[in-house]
């Protein structure tokens, strides 16, 4: 008794298999976005311990006292002589009247 089968039953084996080489396919493509993607977390975590690492040394050389190391090694006036070091200029030179140390904050709200 062969009975011709109706047209969806008949598509239903080819469309499954279809359907499970796509799956397939999709699972394997994921497989290896994931792994890229690791791949990826793994450089970001070497890449932050690169950058904690280079700011401690970058730390050592731009630290406010090696600054000021530098710059008294270099023979620059420290901040508080500077009003000193204006008024001790060469010659007959016209020097502003230099104000005690002040501070200015100005605020907007908007």
């Amino acid at each position: 008794m062969n009975v011709p089968l109706p047209a969806p039953f008949r598509i239903a084996l080819p469309a499954y298999l279809v359907l499970l080489l796509v799956l397939a396919v999709m699972g394997a493509s994921n497989q290896g976005l994931l792994r890229h993607q690791l791949d990826l977390m793994d450089r970001k975590e070497e890449l932050s311990a690169s950058v904690a690492r280079a700011r401690l040394v970058a730390g050592t050389v731009t630290a406010p006292q090696a600054v000021a190391a530098w710059a008294r090694a270099a023979g620059f006036v420290p901040v508080p002589e500077g009003g000193i070091a204006v008024a001790a200029a060469a010659g007959s030179v016209d020097v502003p009247p230099v104000e005690g140390p002040s501070l200015e904050v100005r605020t907007v709200w908007r």
